[in-house]
């Protein structure tokens, strides 16, 4: 009787797990959970910036199939009312154009490209052009919290800005613009004659013979983050691009967006010091008792040419670029600011490389 009494408590003592052994146990899943979840977040920021990579390729295809057909790249906008009346609220962008070469064409098809695009109406569910739907493609998948529209006038956005070059305003026309060496390595103490016209200038048009200084050799797409306000507060850190003077202030506008010059576009308004819309800090950051901070790309409503928004991404450490051929490289946040201008001409003839 003794052996069977004995032989049960034996028994019933490994019948379960005691408190310090749950608490192990938990301790270990908790530790493994910590070393996994920055794998899987790793992973996960690889996958969104691979289908980065591939937006901004499915652009560039679309960009050479649109001049195959047209034998031209898109403008980068359209501006007036197709009479030869430039008006504030007819500025479609280069994006508008290329939606067929993005299977995007059932939209493109509803945009009435004779009428305004500020408060256009479309039919059915899209009510007007200020909430048309943004295809994917134009959204880089690492931008979480697109910027709120009510930030940006209600019109859609898109982290995917084309590249305007180093030019002055939208008045400058086609005229060669010029560089000093002020705050750019590599170049002369006197100033250079050279075009540093982007893929998408006002006046301009662009072809494949443009590109003097190779299309392998040019930006002409680059991300946006979204980062920029004017007055925005410590919060809205952004890229003022490269800059354009030895002051400040100056800046340059290679890979910009829109302006509100020379009455072609409307600005959006400033957020607040404590602003919702979404940002992070921009690249080529210049700095000054009022630095200049705007926002993102517009769809249809605005066009490229801006002197505020600078390249950005969400990728940590780099920023995707399209070049002319369709291929994707990227920039990184130490690239020198004249090697980044001179990727971002056509016909600067410093053809230089993305490792320089």
């Amino acid at each position: 009787m003794s052996i069977v009494n004995f032989r049960r408590r034996h028994l019933s003592g490994r019948a379960g797990f005691t408190l310090v052994e749950l608490l192990v146990v938990i301790a270990i899943i908790g530790v493994l959970i910590a070393l996994l979840l920055p794998a899987v977040q790793q992973a996960r920021e690889s996958a969104r910036r691979t289908q980065c990579v591939n937006n901004l390729k499915q652009i560039g295809l679309a960009l050479h199939n649109y001049a195959d057909t047209f034998k031209e790249f898109p403008p980068l906008a359209i501006l007036g009312d197709g009479n030869g009346n430039p008006q504030a609220t007819r500025c479609y962008t280069w994006i508008s154009l290329i939606l067929p070469q993005l299977e995007q064409g059932a939209l493109h098809d509803q945009f009435n490209f004779a009428a305004p695009a500020w408060n256009q109406t479309l039919p059915g569910s899209l009510g007007n052009l200020q909430g048309a739907p943004v295809a994917s493609v134009l959204l880089c998948p690492s931008d979480g919290t697109p910027m709120d529209t009510s930030q940006t006038n209600g019109v859609s956005i898109t982290n995917y800005i084309g590249s305007e070059g180093y030019h002055w305003w939208t008045t400058a026309g086609i005229s060669d613009a010029t560089l000093t060496s002020q705050g750019l390595s590599g170049f002369s103490s006197s100033t250079s004659a050279n075009d540093f016209s982007g893929a998408f200038t006002i006046g301009r048009k662009t072809r494949f013979a443009s590109f003097v200084d190779g299309t392998s050799n040019t930006i002409v797409v680059s991300e946006t983050n979204g980062s920029g306000y004017k007055n925005g507060g410590d919060r809205m850190k952004g890229g003022t691009g490269i800059p354009r003077l030895p002051t400040a202030e100056a800046v340059v506008r290679p890979a910009y967006v829109f302006t509100g010059f020379a009455g072609l576009s409307r600005r959006a308004p400033y957020a607040d010091p404590t602003g919702t819309a979404a940002t992070a800090d921009g690249w080529f950051n210049k700095t000054g008792s009022n630095p200049y901070y705007f926002t993102p790309s517009y769809i249809a409503y605005r066009h490229i040419n801006n002197d505020w928004q600078g390249p950005g991404s969400f990728h940590s450490g780099i920023c995707n670029s399209l070049l002319g051929d369709a291929s994707v490289r990227t920039i990184t946040e130490t690239m020198d600011y004249g090697t980044y201008l001179c990727l971002n001409a056509v016909a600067d003839r410093h053809a230089r490389g993305f490792d320089q």
